[in-house]
Protein backbone atom coordinates (compact mmCIF):
# COMPACT_ATOMS: atom_id res chain seq x y z
CA UNK A 1 0.00 0.00 0.00
CA UNK A 2 1.31 3.56 -0.86
CA UNK A 3 2.41 5.85 2.02
CA UNK A 4 0.20 8.48 2.43
CA UNK A 5 1.55 11.92 0.89
CA UNK A 6 1.32 15.17 3.72
CA UNK A 7 0.50 17.66 1.47
CA UNK A 8 -2.65 17.52 -0.33
CA UNK A 9 -1.95 17.85 -4.38
CA UNK A 10 -2.66 21.42 -5.72
CA UNK A 11 -5.92 22.34 -7.27
CA UNK A 12 -5.94 21.73 -10.96
CA UNK A 13 -9.07 19.87 -11.86
CA UNK A 14 -11.97 23.22 -11.19
CA UNK A 15 -11.92 26.43 -9.91
CA UNK A 16 -15.07 25.62 -7.48
CA UNK A 17 -17.18 23.00 -6.00
CA UNK A 18 -19.89 24.09 -8.07
CA UNK A 19 -17.53 23.21 -11.00
CA UNK A 20 -16.18 19.91 -9.89
CA UNK A 21 -19.75 18.57 -8.74
CA UNK A 22 -20.82 18.84 -12.59
CA UNK A 23 -17.70 16.13 -13.08
CA UNK A 24 -19.73 13.59 -10.91
CA UNK A 25 -22.51 13.52 -12.93
CA UNK A 26 -23.27 9.98 -14.65
CA UNK A 27 -25.96 9.12 -17.19
CA UNK A 28 -27.76 6.27 -16.42
CA UNK A 29 -28.14 3.58 -19.76
CA UNK A 30 -29.26 0.14 -20.13
CA UNK A 31 -26.15 -1.03 -18.60
CA UNK A 32 -26.91 -4.74 -16.43
CA UNK A 33 -27.17 -4.23 -12.76
CA UNK A 34 -23.90 -6.39 -12.31
CA UNK A 35 -21.93 -4.20 -14.73
CA UNK A 36 -22.94 -1.43 -13.01
CA UNK A 37 -21.73 -3.06 -9.61
CA UNK A 38 -18.59 -3.95 -10.76
CA UNK A 39 -18.17 -0.01 -11.97
CA UNK A 40 -18.60 1.29 -8.77
CA UNK A 41 -16.14 -1.16 -7.02
CA UNK A 42 -13.28 -0.16 -9.72
CA UNK A 43 -14.49 3.62 -8.87
CA UNK A 44 -14.26 2.79 -5.39
CA UNK A 45 -11.07 1.44 -5.67
CA UNK A 46 -9.69 4.46 -8.00
CA UNK A 47 -11.31 6.60 -5.50
CA UNK A 48 -9.73 4.93 -2.28
CA UNK A 49 -6.00 5.10 -4.48
CA UNK A 50 -6.50 9.31 -5.41
CA UNK A 51 -7.17 9.78 -1.36
CA UNK A 52 -4.20 8.01 0.01
CA UNK A 53 -2.49 10.13 -3.15
CA UNK A 54 -3.97 13.32 -1.34
CA UNK A 55 -5.29 14.34 -4.35
CA UNK A 56 -8.62 15.44 -2.87
CA UNK A 57 -10.26 17.09 -6.73
CA UNK A 58 -10.13 13.50 -8.14
CA UNK A 59 -10.84 11.77 -4.91
CA UNK A 60 -14.15 13.57 -4.20
CA UNK A 61 -15.05 13.21 -7.81
CA UNK A 62 -14.64 9.43 -7.87
CA UNK A 63 -16.32 9.20 -4.63
CA UNK A 64 -19.48 11.34 -5.63
CA UNK A 65 -19.78 9.29 -8.34
CA UNK A 66 -19.37 5.76 -6.50
CA UNK A 67 -22.51 7.38 -4.45
CA UNK A 68 -24.40 8.31 -7.72
CA UNK A 69 -23.83 4.81 -9.64
CA UNK A 70 -25.05 2.74 -6.12
CA UNK A 71 -28.10 4.93 -6.05
CA UNK A 72 -28.56 4.06 -9.86
CA UNK A 73 -28.43 0.22 -8.62
CA UNK A 74 -30.42 0.87 -5.72
CA UNK A 75 -33.27 2.03 -8.47
CA UNK A 76 -33.11 -1.28 -10.60
CA UNK A 77 -35.67 -3.93 -10.24
CA UNK A 78 -33.38 -6.74 -9.75
CA UNK A 79 -31.46 -4.60 -7.07
CA UNK A 80 -35.01 -4.95 -5.34
CA UNK A 81 -35.29 -8.54 -5.96
CA UNK A 82 -31.71 -9.46 -4.72
CA UNK A 83 -30.62 -6.89 -2.32
CA UNK A 84 -28.78 -8.92 0.26
CA UNK A 85 -26.61 -10.43 -2.96
CA UNK A 86 -25.82 -6.49 -4.34
CA UNK A 87 -25.02 -5.50 -0.98
CA UNK A 88 -22.70 -8.42 -0.55
CA UNK A 89 -21.03 -7.50 -3.84
CA UNK A 90 -21.17 -4.11 -3.20
CA UNK A 91 -19.44 -4.32 0.33
CA UNK A 92 -21.31 -3.16 3.39
CA UNK A 93 -19.16 -0.37 4.78
CA UNK A 94 -18.02 1.27 1.38
CA UNK A 95 -21.17 3.55 0.71
CA UNK A 96 -20.76 4.98 4.32
CA UNK A 97 -16.92 5.42 3.68
CA UNK A 98 -17.79 7.32 0.48
CA UNK A 99 -20.16 9.48 1.67
CA UNK A 100 -17.92 10.45 4.87
CA UNK A 101 -15.15 10.85 2.47
CA UNK A 102 -17.00 13.43 0.07
CA UNK A 103 -18.28 15.38 3.07
CA UNK A 104 -14.74 15.79 4.39
CA UNK A 105 -13.42 16.32 1.01
CA UNK A 106 -15.50 18.91 0.41
CA UNK A 107 -15.35 21.03 3.22
CA UNK A 108 -11.43 20.94 2.66
CA UNK A 109 -11.74 21.98 -0.91
CA UNK A 110 -14.34 24.34 -0.11
CA UNK A 111 -12.00 26.39 1.94
CA UNK A 112 -9.07 25.53 -0.38
CA UNK A 113 -11.14 27.26 -3.25
CA UNK A 114 -11.95 29.85 -1.39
Amino acid sequence: MPAVASVPKDLYLCTSLKDLNKKTEIKPDKTSTKSYVQSALKIFKAAEECRLDRDEEKAYVLYMKYVTVYNLIKKRPDFKQQQDYFHSMLGPTNIKKAIEEAERLSESLKLRYA
